[in-house]
Parts: structure tokens; sequence; C-alpha cells
């Protein structure tokens, strides 16, 4: 008899089943049977679920009711440690590229729990199981090239007393998942320099902060640029010396436009004050113009933006009152000003992306709402944007809901532009951070460098699970804003701190954390 874990016979939030469409492998075979992939063919708690090879500790790995979809699931759990691995081999496979994907739970807390292919010919190749509430299934996916004709799917837990985990529903795929954007915004970068910021690897060598980026997988860069700022910092005249910068280190650019002279987001979308009292022509016409200006400049030294936003976290608009979303909404204003930023982009390089970036990433009827309004006044756009950060916005499984939800429905590719997770609660400069307390970590991660890197990574398995390859990839918002001295949050008031630097990708002795890990291919 089992011990159960009767919280996980609740009703379980059910995330739509959307299949992941992957890119084509050659010679992979178009179907593969895995044998009692939702494990419903033993209608009962066993621990030999038919087609599965159970080893390690005895009775740890059994089939339990609720399941993702179905009646029943793969338990792993018991009162004391335990290290379980589930598997099953899969022969005669056609040599190329295939893609397990899986749907999971699981408490957290293992020493390690994840999916895996094994023994396919090259490197096992293995994704760990986000933290999940008891109700909420998602879908994880890893991809491997098989070379010698079979392949082993690992479905294992090394855990601690307690500690459970949960999955069904098992494919096994031809093609391959993966991010082609593994990104991060290096906004604050020039002015710490210039103040007096330094970098370093994690052997604490000092280093171009950029260079240590890219030696670690980054591959594309973001860089926010304010109209006329007061302190002169992120005008286009820092963007296009970042832009050469980036080039060298041979990584993608994404220039993020706010049209504010200051931080554009939800809570304020601000005019430039040279802009203030234009009417709503011009104002339009000063969108294109200073677009059109920004875009041609990169291009004229030969660092063309390979994307572009045209604003920023736009829920309520932008150039406010004029493109104003909310009391009252004025859809046709914003629909014209978010034409006019892209006919600017194309008319100076037509293979330029333009993104449109909305915050709340675990929001979708957000989504729909203002996606809805912008598409059925034909705003055209190429990449969804989305930040997400998981202490104000919801689980993960809401992410995945909503990135899956808005892919389908609008046929865009998603890159999740934003998103970021503290190493540690403690201050480095005198000013408080934005969390900084227990009560606002997410749980299952904690404050600690492995819970910044697991956070993260986590946030990439669910954006590499997007159906059809919609899912870009994932850049983590302003990775370089350390605690310096005079690079604070206001730019009008050099005595302001940096509410920041605890999430930055750099920790307090200015090294390289194990994040940055995550951004390698």
């Amino acid at each position: 008899m089992f011990k159960k874990r009767y919280l996980l016979l609740a009703s379980a939030f059910v995330l739509p089943a959307m299949l992941l469409a992957l890119p084509g492998a050659v010679g992979a075979q178009a179907d593969v049977t895995v044998a009692n992939p939702d494990f419903e063919a033993d209608n009962d708690v066993t621990t030999s679920p038919t087609g599965w090879t159970v080893t390690g500790t005895d009775g740890t790995s059994y089939t339990e009711w609720g399941g993702q979809s179905g009646d029943w699931s793969l338990s792993n759990w018991s009162p004391d440690p335990y290290v379980v691995e589930t598997s099953q081999t899969i022969d005669g496979l056609s040599r190329g590229w295939y893609t397990l994907k899986v749907w999971v739970k699981s408490s957290g807390g293992q020493n390690e729990a994840y999916v895996a292919l094994k023994d396919c010919g090259g490197h096992d190749e293995r994704t760990y199981l986000p933290v999940a509430p008891a109700s909420q299934w998602l879908q994880i996916v890893v991809s491997t090239r098989v070379t010698r004709h079979h392949c082993t799917i690992s479905l294992y837990s090394d855990a601690n007393a307690g500690n459970w985990a949960n999955f069904d529903n098992v494919e096994f795929v031809p093609g391959r998942a993966k991010l082609s954007v593994r990104g991060a915004d290096v906004s604050s970068l020039k002015k710490s320099e210039d103040l007096g910021g330094v970098y370093r690897t994690e052997y604490g060598k000092e280093r171009d902060a950029l260079r240590i980026l890219a030696s670690h997988g980054m591959n594309w860069a973001r860089l926010r640029v304010w109209v006329d700022p007061a302190d002169g910092y992120h005008d286009k005249e820092e963007l296009l010396e970042m832009a050469r910068r980036v080039r060298r280190n041979r990584m993608d650019l994404l220039v993020d436009l706010h049209y504010s002279d200051t931080w554009a987001d939800p809570g304020k979308q601000y005019k430039p004050a040279a802009w203030e009292n234009y009417t709503f022509d011009e104002l339009k016409q000063a969108v294109y113009d200073y677009t059109y200006d920004v875009c041609y400049s990169l291009k004229k030294q030969h660092t063309t933006p390979d994307m572009i936003q045209i604003g920023n976290e736009l829920n309520s608009g932008m150039l406010w009152p004029d493109g104003h979303t909310w009391d009252p909404p004025n859809w046709d204003n914003l629909a014209q000003l978010l034409t006019a930023g892209y006919d600017a982009v194309k008319t100076c390089s037509p293979r330029t992306k333009v993104m449109l970036h909305l915050a709340n990433g675990g929001d979708n009827g957000l989504y729909q709402w203002w996606f809805d309004n912008i598409t059925a006044r034909n705003v055209p756009f190429d990449v969804i944007g989305v930040s997400y950060y998981s202490y104000w916005h919801g689980s993960l499984a809401d992410l995945q809901y909503n990135l899956n939800d808005i892919t389908a429905r609008y046929g865009k590719d998603v890159i999740v532009v934003e998103t970021a997770y503290v190493f540690t609660l403690d201050d480095d400069d005198g000013w408080e951070n934005i969390i900084d307390l227990e009560s606002e970590l997410t749980a299952g991660y904690p404050a600690t460098p492995e819970g910044q890197a697991a956070l993260l990574r986590d946030v990439m398995s669910i954006v590499r699970a997007v159906p059809n390859g919609h899912g870009l990839g994932v850049m983590y918002w302003d990775a370089t804003w350390t605690g310096v001295l005079g690079n604070g949050w206001d730019p009008a008031d050099p005595s302001s701190g940096n509410a920041w630097e605890n999430q930055a990708l750099f920790d307090f002795n200015d090294r390289a954390l194990p994040a940055m890990n995550e951004l390698r291919p």
C-alpha cells in the first residue's frame, strides 16, 4: 500500500495540449510510438507501469490517480530520501533530431529532477522540472540528435524526503526545439563603466562585460533609448556607441524605443518634452521621423538593428494622452502611432523585425484584449514581446498558457524580452531594492545564485516548449546594473540609488553569476 499525497488528487488546472510542430529533421521518421505514454494502460496503482522500466529506490515511482488529461500519471515520492529512474528505450529510429515532450509537476527541493534523452549517440540531454503548484501542469521539452537508431527516455528524481514529481502524456517526435534568442538587456552598462563600474569573470578576472556575457552564450543584446534624457545617457549617441560594441562581440541587436525622455512602462508613458505641444498629426510624424533616424543612424555605421521595439510595455498605450488605452481609450490613435513606427523601420531596413511589447506575461486576458484591439485595426508587427517577472506576473503555468495562446491566436513569434530574479536579499548601495523580503519570493526559488539560475532556466524551458517553434527566446533584464554610485533609477537625480543590483547577473564582488550559464545553447 502506498502513501498518497492527497493534495495531488485535486482537480488539475489543465493547460491546452497544443502540439509542438518542430523544424523537420532530415532522415527522422514521421511517427514514433511511445508505449503507455499516458500511464493509463494498467488502470491501477503499480510500480511496474506497462512499457516502462523502473530502477532505483523501491516503491518510489508508481502510477497514481490524477493525470494531466486522463485518470492516471506517474508519481515519484517517498517519506525518505530516494533516487529513481523510470525509462523506456525507443528502437528502430532513423538518424536525425528528435524531441521529448512531457507534462510535469514538481514540489521542487530535489537534488535533481528532470526528463532526459540518453544513449542516443551524442551527449545525454536533459530538461529540469520547474517548480509548480500541485494543481498546475507544465509541458517541458528536450531535444537530441539520434545517430544510433535508438534512444532512451528517462524520467528521473534524486530527491529528499517528501519531495514529489509527476509525469504524464509523454511524446517523442521528430524535430528539434531550441531557442535562437539568448540575450540580455545591457542598457545600464555605459553609465556604470563611466562611473567606475567593473565586471569580472566567475574566477575574478576583470574583463569587458559584453565579452563575459558572450563567452557564456549570450547572442542578443537589448538597448533602451530615450529621446532627451536628463543625464545624457540612453540617448541615440550612446546607442550608436554601444551598438558597435555589441557587433564586435558578434551579438544581434534589439533596440527598445521608449518614445520618452525617461522610463516608459504601464504606469507612465509620458511624451518627450520636445513633443509635448504637438498636434496628433505632428506627433505621428515625430514617431516616424525619430524611428527612422535612429534606425538609419545605426544602419549608416553598419550596425543595422535586427529588431526594434515600437514602445516599451505598452499595456496602457504610449505618448499619453493621445495613445492611451485606458480612461479614456483611444485605440485608433495608438494604432496610427504604432503603424508610423513600423513603417519607419521597414523603410529604413526591411529585414529588421518589429516587436510590440507588453508587461504582465502571465495575464492572458490582458494580451487578448490588447492584441485584439490592435489587430482589428490592422497594425503590422512581426514579434510579440513579453515581460515576465515571477514575483509579479503569475505562475510559470500562467506564462505557458499565455505564450501558447497568443502565438496560436495571432500567428506571431514571441520573446520573453524581460525577466529576472534575485540572487540575494541583501543590498549593495544603501537604496532599498524592489525585491528584498522572503515574502516577495517565488515559491521554490530561493534568493540564492542557484535560485536565480533555476528561475531563468525554467522560464527558458517554458519558451522552448511553445508550439510550432514560435518561442524564439528569452532576454534577461538589465544584467549589468550593478551597485555603482550615481547609476541610480532617476536620470534627473544623481543621488538616487539602484533598486536592481541584487537581480543583476554579476554579484556584489562584480563576478559573473551561475545564471549566466543558462544562456549557453
